[in-house]
């Protein structure tokens, strides 16, 4: 009987246990969910311990960035097309009416001399101006231009850059270096420059003196002077019935010639509605050779003048004619400066010496100067109580306003933006290991690992990460980065962010797929978006002015560089050319705006003219 029970137990928790094996191999019926599909893949960053810093506590681990849903960014191109409107050129075209001033009309643009009106496919022209040739002991006082690439110099036709006059056209007017046509052109400020083509071929040199000219005209033809086949192409101030010798024992800037490409793309810049004055491009002279590139714009040294960085030498820029000095300081070379508006201190580095100084302004008188160990390209940056940052590519270093050393931090990768608040420098680093950082006086700390470009909102600081679009509440009692809307990967470098009037922010992406503008409200929310691929190539930066969005695109390579300037109007889904110049000697890292006031930018075309430009379109 015993065993009969056990037996019939036993049976029992067999059943038992066949029914939990049965359960626990069942399939999910249609409303039932995999375990996968409830883990929401979300951004996690890594805890990163806190380089030693010298006087600084150990930093926190970085914070892991909050999400809020978003749309799923696409691997194709979905934003509709941006209409791109405008022809600066075509509105500025006049022929030339004579006047009492100007016989043979005024200038309207200036043109190239060969390939009108841009040059585009001449390789040979614009960058040997002013450069010492042994074999003369001279400065070269023009430029040598070539034909088009691909094709034979002698014989490419050559064109008046402008409407004006001509005073002196000899068939063999350099005897056995041959042709020599000169024009002169007259502005509507009554200012004069004349135009000069050498080494035509005598055949070709068909104009008389006194008789007028139209920009493009033919004016003749390359020959063949006694080296290879190219026209020698001048603009100067002087000699208008002379061929002189186009060298000159001096630097040919000081009596009375220009540098013909620029002046091109000056008098062009200078016709655009909105430009108050056009520098040419400025080549700096140290120790008696030509330093070019550095172009920075620091801020104003008084109510009238601005500070640039310019070849490794600061320069006064006068606001009301751009005309520019440069100024003398004890260091042998400035490479980095910041004028800091909170005390009004103007700080300079040297790295040759590792010297930071700083100068009162706007006597510009010393107030301290320190070594430090910079040994490598260096940034400065401001923190909220008047110090600064002195920004390397392996470290940042604190000093405060007095010239104390605060701390000193290693670093991975070099800065790439920054935003003064309040209480805090806010700034990232490039590269794979970027990182979001907040600097005070006290020390460094670590918000997130991400790298990025800067926006500041009022109490938002947004970050245009290439993956997404970060806000970090600065008011908020445990502030996080929040990650606000997703993105297709893409490359930083070629977008922006910018801050808007209502709170919001504007972005410019570029991804694999498509290059896009997007507007977002105070809290994040997607309100605007509109493609600009194929329409606009280069970088991209966005600027305000009157209260309306800008877009800057730049191109810089071999002999032609381009910046220009388009207003964003949202209710026309348009971006209108507002602003074009260029160069021969482009410089593609030195294109820049920066705004000045409310209504003003200061665009400097990276290797070719600065202008103080106001844009005309009314406000948004």
């Amino acid at each position: 009987m015993e065993g009969h029970r056990w037996q019939l137990q036993h049976t029992r928790w067999l059943i038992v246990g066949l029914l939990f094996m049965l359960a626990a191999c069942s399939t999910p019926t249609a409303n039932s969910t995999p375990l996968a599909a409830v883990i929401t893949p979300a951004v996690t960053l890594a805890p990163t311990a806190m380089p030693t810093l010298t006087a600084v506590p150990t930093a926190t681990n970085t914070a892991t960035p909050t999400t809020t849903p978003s749309p799923t960014p696409t691997p194709t191109a979905t934003a509709v097309s941006l209409t791109v409107q405008g022809d600066i050129r075509t509105a500025l075209l006049h022929d030339p009416v004579p006047s009492g001033s100007a016989a043979c009309g005024l200038v309207d643009l200036f043109d190239f001399p060969i390939d009108p009106p841009h040059a585009a496919s001449v390789s040979r022209g614009g960058s040997d101006f002013g450069v010492f040739r042994s074999r003369y002991d001279k400065f070269h006082a023009g430029e040598d231009w070539g034909g088009p690439s691909g094709q034979s110099n002698l014989g490419t036709p050559v064109y008046s850059i402008g409407h004006g006059l001509v005073t002196y056209a000899q068939p063999l007017g350099w005897g056995r270096d041959q042709g020599v046509v000169i024009i002169e052109h007259t502005f509507a400020n009554g200012r004069t420059v004349l135009s000069f083509y050498g080494h035509l071929d005598p055949e070709s040199v068909l104009l008389t003196p006194g008789s007028c000219v139209q920009r493009g005209q033919l004016v003749g033809k390359i020959g063949q002077p006694r080296s290879s086949p190219h026209l020698h192409f001048e603009v100067r101030t002087q000699a208008p019935y002379q061929t002189l010798t186009g060298y000159w024992p001096e630097d040919p800037t000081t009596v009375g010639w220009l540098w013909p490409s620029q002046e091109i793309w000056a008098a062009r810049v200078a016709a655009i509605p909105g430009v108050s004055w056009v520098r040419p491009f400025a080549r700096v002279t140290q120790n008696d050779e030509i330093a070019i590139g550095g172009s920075q714009p620091i801020g104003y040294a008084d109510d009238t003048s601005f500070l640039l960085l310019e070849g490794g030498q600061l320069t006064r820029l006068n606001m009301n004619d751009g005309r520019s000095n440069p100024i003398l300081f004890s260091l042998d070379t400035i490479d980095a400066a910041l004028r800091h508006d909170t005390n009004n201190l103007l700080f300079l580095a040297d790295s040759n010496s590792d010297t930071l100084a700083a100068y009162s302004l706007p006597d510009l008188i010393q107030q301290w100067e320190i070594r430090l160990t910079l040994n490598s390209a260096i940034r400065l940056l401001p923190l909220p109580d008047g110090g600064v940052v002195a920004a390397t590519r392996t470290s940042l270093t604190a000093v405060s306003a007095a010239g104390d050393t605060l701390w000193t931090l290693p670093l991975d990768s070099q800065v790439l933006d920054w935003q003064l608040a309040a209480n805090a420098l806010y700034l990232t680093t490039d590269g794979n290991d970027g990182r979001w950082w907040q600097i005070t006086t006290e020390g460094a700390h670590p918000i997130a690992d991400l790298g990025g470009k800067l926006a500041l909102n009022g109490s938002d600081l947004w970050l245009y990460h290439r993956e997404g679009l970060y806000r970090f509440d600065l008011i908020a009692a445990n502030p996080t980065p929040i990650l606000v809307y997703d993105l297709p990967p893409g490359t930083v470098s070629r977008g922006d962010l910018l801050a808007l009037p209502d709170g919001g922010v504007l972005l410019a992406h570029a991804d694999a797929a498509d290059r896009r503008l997007l507007q977002f409200d105070a809290n994040g929310r997607l309100t605007w978006e509109r493609s600009y691929a194929g329409q606009i190539q280069g970088n991209v930066t966005l600027h305000l002015a009157n209260g309306r969005p800008y877009l800057a695109s730049s191109l810089g390579s071999g002999n032609n560089g381009e910046l220009v300037l388009y207003a964003l109007d949202q209710a026309q889904n348009s971006l209108t050319r507002v602003f074009e110049g260029g160069s021969r000697t482009p410089l593609a890292n030195e294109m820049w705006v920066t705004a000045v006031s409310d209504s003003q930018l200061l665009v400097n075309v990276g290797g070719g003219p600065l202008a103080l430009f106001e844009p005309t379109l009314n406000k948004p």
